[in-house]
């Protein structure tokens, strides 16, 4: 990429169930509309989009990144709860092999849970099966670096940069940065910024899409709110 290009790494559809609102089909033709150099499909702890994800974006040449978001252990349900708990974790496949070996560890997952809905991942586990396959990003404010710097401060927030680095390797972690119009966004960013620098780890701008444009708010936090069972109202701010 030049240094004008951009790239969506981190980008849910409607295979994220109740939480994106945008099929893969919107979100190809809106990132080859916006001229972005790839996408990524990250859909929470599974592989569903990426079929119609590839299909959607050959024809138009967009350049594609298979990963997902997951939960690390121990985690709640997604549903019943505005807020599930839980640290989450974005995997990006860098290459067919490490496509294989997520796609193994996704199904070891689901089955360790036993049951729908309660897939058991461990960063253990992750850390045994990536083999510098993976490119893992810190993740959105639910991220074990951003929740222990807003938590805890630097420190903390250093020494989960220092789990990830330990687990997978420098060259295969990457400190998300997001701007979603927060008064904290620029403190939180800076700090982040100067931990990738301090532990000699990419850091790269990501939205955490889950709408293709924004005429999909309203839809997307709709889903929330039922994904939730909150009303609508208790939902907003």
């Amino acid at each position: 990429m030049t240094e004008h290009e951009y790239a969506e790494l981190h980008a849910h559809s409607g295979f994220s169930f109740l939480d994106g609102s945008s099929d893969p089909e919107e979100l190809v033709a809106e990132a080859d509309r916006l001229g972005l150099a790839a996408l990524a499909l990250t859909d929470h702890h599974g592989f569903y989009g990426v079929v119609r994800f590839a299909e959607a974006a050959r024809p138009c040449g967009l350049p594609t990144v298979f990963g997902t978001e997951v939960t690390l252990a121990p985690a709640g349900l997604r549903t019943g709860d505005p807020d599930p708990t839980g640290t989450h974790l974005v995997v990006l496949a860098r290459d067919p092999v490490g496509y294989a070996r997520l796609s193994t560890v996704l199904a070891d997952a689901h089955l360790a849970g036993g049951e729908k809905g309660k897939p058991i991942f461990t960063l253990d586990a992750l850390a045994r099966a990536a083999a510098g396959h993976w490119l893992v990003l810190s993740g959105c404010r639910k991220g074990a670096v951003p929740a222990a710097l807003m938590e805890a401060g630097p420190r903390a927030a250093s020494r989960e940069v220092g789990r990830l680095v330990d687990a997978f390797g420098g060259d295969s972690v990457a400190l998300e940065l997001w701007e979603h119009g927060d008064p904290l966004d620029t403190a939180r960013n800076d700090a982040l910024a100067r931990l990738a620098v301090e532990w000699g780890v990419d850091a790269v701008a990501t939205n955490n899409v889950h709408y293709a444009t924004p005429a999909g708010y309203r839809l997307a936090t709709t889903l929330a709110a039922v994904r939730a069972r909150r009303p609508l109202a208790e939902l907003e701010g």
